[in-house]
């Protein structure tokens, strides 16, 4: 593949420039300064001698994500760095170093694990309601996933604006999600961080995003990082092994909001076998499908991604 010439792209939004030097997308001179965080990478940066970097687009506990530009595929990509921030610090030429010494080996250990998820999620083909996952390597002494660049607005900006939908639009919206956790769950991986600013509405459909806290199912050894509200009660113990019933769970929470414009208490804070609270006009096999995903016992819960979908899609 040919290497494609970036000095006439705006190293804000890789739009083209005008004869003047000012980009057609922002309307902001390409020859400008960016300014960034200095704990992000710079924008212009060159991982691989391909990605040029721009500004960041997300950050979370486990690593920032970029917009990016592909050199050889001439195109747009997100890329995320392995960046657990409460254990690193950025060094000289981009470098990430634990903050203490007694700390490299959690560095180590969650950046295997960064690149064991990578690989399988690479593994992972053609899902609808998955950003495809085009390349990962090591640079930096950290980790980087290249994957589909997203645009569009995320779910719960979305549901901000429209307050609720209604059974069958929530549904339809978050079909392609909940196949592709389906076949996630399949390989052996839990997300554990379904959620709606997760999800990015896009011309193609929703799309599942950041799998920085996805584990292996089974994996005993779990963050205490979660999303309130969207996880389950066995997510907050550490010693829980991980579970695609939490997954579950977490999704039938994002259906819930996504159907009342509002937010369950917390799983903690409700009583064993307590169902949600539905204010909207639904039959009672709607709210018995939503429910099930959202019981606080797992052992109540739809067993698997599939049980719920059919269950959802028979309420309609």
């Amino acid at each position: 593949m040919r290497k494609i010439n970036t000095d006439n792209l705006c190293p804000r939004c890789f739009g083209a420039a005008n004869a003047k030097g000012v980009c057609s997308v922002c309307g902001k001179k390409i020859s400008a300064p960016v300014f960034y965080d200095p704990s992000h990478l710079p924008p212009k940066s060159t991982l691989k001698n391909r990605y040029i970097m721009s500004s960041a687009i997300g950050e979370g506990g486990f690593g920032i994500t970029y917009l990016a530009y592909d050199t050889m595929r001439d195109m747009k990509v997100a890329v995320k760095e392995y960046f657990p921030s409460s254990v690193v610090v950025r060094g000289e030429n981009g470098s990430v170093l634990p903050e203490r010494p007694e700390l490299r080996q959690r560095f180590m250990l969650g950046k295997k694990r960064f690149m064991d998820e990578a690989k399988n999620m690479a593994a992972i083909k053609n899902l609808q309601g998955i950003p495809a996952v085009l390349d990962f390597f090591s640079e930096n002494d950290t980790a980087y996933i290249v994957m589909e660049h997203l645009s569009g607005k995320t779910l719960k900006d979305y549901i901000k604006k429209k307050h609720r939908l209604s059974y069958s639009d929530a549904l339809g919206l978050l079909l392609p999600v909940l196949r592709s956790l389906a076949l996630i769950h399949d390989a052996g991986l839990v997300h554990r961080d379904v959620s709606p600013d997760n999800i990015i509405l896009t011309e193609n459909g929703a799309k599942l995003i950041d799998f920085g806290a996805a584990v292996k199912a089974g994996n005993e050894k779990q963050s205490t990082e979660l999303k309130r509200h969207y996880a389950p009660p066995e997510q907050y113990d550490k010693n829980f092994s991980a579970d695609n019933r939490a997954d579950i769970y977490a999704a039938g929470v994002t259906l819930y909001y996504c159907i009342t414009g509002t937010l369950p208490p917390e799983s903690v804070k409700r009583a064993p076998h307590e169902k949600p609270v539905f204010r909207v006009r639904l039959s009672q096999a709607q709210k018995d499908a939503v429910s099930k995903a959202m019981e606080t016992e797992i052992s109540d819960r739809y067993k698997d991604m599939r049980l719920m979908i059919c269950a959802l899609e028979n309420a309609l």
